[in-house]
């Protein structure tokens, strides 16, 4: 959804590019109104197609093997839930576009050791069949990014927006752990909340004995996500926002947006180009084909003229 996003803000560039003779804008939709409208829509479906997700759940329980009461409502009574969850590290990067979409949306930020992030990456294959990064290195920067990512977002909206939980806290302390999140939430605690976190899942199926220490990685890139995570377990989250953070990921949400836009305009111009060349190729195709089909009639009357000659030298000769 954080390309998703980005696409949205480029569109409206395009259909509010030429004030009143665009539709956008001569009919004063704002960006911002543009993007909680198709949040609001996105958020609708979502919740009108719950049921499907639930189905393919259960199945992914069995495959997997899991506990189904992990897939229980805690609140049957109360009717349908009007709340989802959708996770990926890649979201990191697109908090301040996700806003926009969805502006009551809070975020989590699940902090993990650099180390055992980078060994579950790792093997990634081993569940999804294709790697996830191409080698130690690779993973290492990428988690690094992600992590700064969330820092950022941790400075520019604060804790009433971005939530940081500590994996280490889960494990050791997951009641309270819990409980800290669900009150930032503002849902209520349950019991059936704290059973799967009674179970370790390996989900990228880490062998035990599997080390990453690659010889080719760079020794720098190690210790800076080293010392990161030492920071980042010993560091409390900011208690406010920093407006200034903010209005930077603002401008890098710009940024970006005009690159996307500068890329689509550029590959528009080159298909144009190109079409153009093609039709002219095929001008002079077809100009190329006429002149021979010309010279063919040509040679046709050519070929039958020394015998009509021959005839009429002989006749005369006579």
């Amino acid at each position: 959804m954080g390309n998703f996003v980005v696409n949205v803000a480029v569109a409206y560039q395009i259909g509010a590019a030429r004030d009143d003779y665009s539709i956008l804008s001569a009919m004063d939709i704002g960006q911002d109104e543009l993007f909680a409208a198709f949040g609001q829509r996105i958020n609708d479906l979502i919740l009108d197609h719950r049921e499907h997700l639930e189905a393919k759940r259960k199945t992914r329980c069995v495959e997997l093997n899991l506990d189904p009461r992990w897939l229980e409502a805690t609140s049957r009574a109360a009717g349908p839930k009007r709340r989802w969850v959708d996770g990926t590290p890649e979201y990191a990067f697109y908090i301040c576009g996700l806003r926009k979409l969805f502006p009551d949306a809070l975020f989590i930020h699940i902090f993990r050791d650099g180390r055992a992030v980078v060994r579950s990456m790792l093997n990634f294959h081993r569940i999804a069949g294709t790697a996830l990064v191409p080698n130690e290195e690779e993973a290492y920067k990428y988690w690094l990014r992600t992590v700064r990512a969330c820092i950022k977002a941790e400075q520019a909206y604060g804790p009433s927006v971005v939530h940081r939980v500590r994996y280490t806290d889960l494990v050791d302390n997951p009641e309270l752990t819990m409980r800290s999140l669900l009150e930032f939430l503002d849902e209520p605690l349950s019991a059936k909340c704290l059973e799967p976190l009674l179970e370790r899942i390996n989900s990228s199926n880490v062998p035990p004995h599997f080390t990453s220490d690659d010889p080719a990685t760079d020794p720098a890139i190690v210790e800076e996500a080293r010392q990161l995570s030492a920071e980042m377990e010993n560091a409390a989250q900011p208690s406010e926002r920093i407006p200034a953070v903010a209005g930077e990921l603002e401008a890098k949400f710009g940024e970006r947006v005009k690159c996307v836009a500068t890329v689509e305009t550029t590959h528009q111009k080159e298909q144009s180009r190109l079409q153009s060349a093609i039709a002219e190729l095929q001008r002079q195709l077809d100009d190329l084909s006429n002149r021979l089909a010309q010279a063919n009639d040509q040679i046709s009357q050519m070929s039958r003229l020394p015998g009509d000659k021959n005839v009429s030298v002989a006749g005369r000769e006579k």
